[in-house]
């Protein structure tokens, strides 16, 4: 049978579906359950970002104000504790990494954005550290490493964006920690110790995020994904019963609280962003836009 109606992903109109697309998520979202949020007391759950509707939007100036205090807050911590801990102290690394300060930038200023959420500030540095520090020491092995520093640091941050894009991980400061765990020289001399360095910067920062951000604002929007995780079957009747609204359809909110559609038109048929068919399908959605 041959097609007569295009595809298209948002405002794309595509002739055919694109097989060059990763989503790891397809492979990982089903074996995680979504957040359990009415098996938490009420406050708690709060703090943690879950809202029973959607915040009030806030202007610019309050944002700017929160902003001052969580960047501020954060950073000073970071700063603070990693300069009392003994093993840090023994191998010279400095008070805090400079990526967090972009980090900062982020979690507090664009804390809608999918570069701020959990997921993606804290997997990213990790990330970030494996590929950085392997990098330092496979350059390490040649003699003359000194000389070609610069092209290690442009291949770290170049690798590094590229796992966080297939792995849905996007965190531009991470792209900074790679440059650093290959050019700084207080952080090359740190080798796999960065790890224990970043991941202790992570934490107390998030820990900050969801404390300043959820005072006026909400802080994440999710912790591992936008899209809804299956939830058990008594947790859904236990949840009903406690009064918490629409909870086993759109368990974690969507970015834009705009639910994924598939629109069936006549020659033309729109999918949501990042969704594939295959040719069977494709088949039977081309014979119900030609019906229309």
């Amino acid at each position: 049978m041959s097609s007569t109606a295009s595809i298209a992903h948002g405002p794309v109109t595509l002739s055919r579906p694109s097989t060059w697309n990763f989503d790891i998520d397809r492979y990982v979202n089903p074996f995680l359950p979504a957040p359990r949020w009415h098996l938490w007391p009420r406050p708690v759950a709060y703090m943690l970002g879950h809202r029973e509707s959607p915040p009030k939007p806030m202007g610019n100036v309050l944002i700017a104000l929160w902003s001052i205090v969580g960047a501020f807050c954060s950073v000073a911590l970071v700063a603070s504790v990693s300069q009392r801990v003994p093993s840090f102290e023994a191998r010279g690394a400095p008070a805090i990494i400079g990526s967090f300060g972009a980090a900062a930038a982020i979690e507090f200023g664009a804390i809608d954005s999918p570069f701020a959420q959990p997921r993606n500030a804290i997997f990213s540095q990790v990330i970030a550290c494996f590929i950085g520090i392997s990098i330092s020491k496979l350059f390490a092995l040649n003699p003359h490493a000194e000389a070609y520093t610069e092209l290690g640091g442009a291949l770290a941050c170049a690798l590094t964006t590229a796992v966080m894009i297939l792995t849905s991980t996007m965190h531009p400061p991470a792209g900074a920690t790679a440059l650093l765990a290959v050019t700084h020289p207080q952080t090359v001399a740190l080798g796999w110790f960065l790890f224990p360095v970043m991941l202790l910067g992570v934490v107390l920062m998030q820990a900050v995020a969801v404390l300043v951000n959820n005072v006026q604002r909400r802080y994440p929007l999710y912790w591992w994904t936008s899209h809804p995780l299956s939830l058990p079957g008594a947790d859904i009747e236990k949840a009903s019963h406690m009064g918490f609204p629409s909870v086993p359809s759109h368990y974690e909110d969507s970015l834009t609280d705009v639910p994924r559609q598939l629109i069936v038109e006549r020659g033309c048929i729109s999918l949501p962003a990042g969704v594939d068919v295959t040719s069977e399908e494709r088949e039977v959605l081309d014979r119900i836009s030609e019906r229309i």
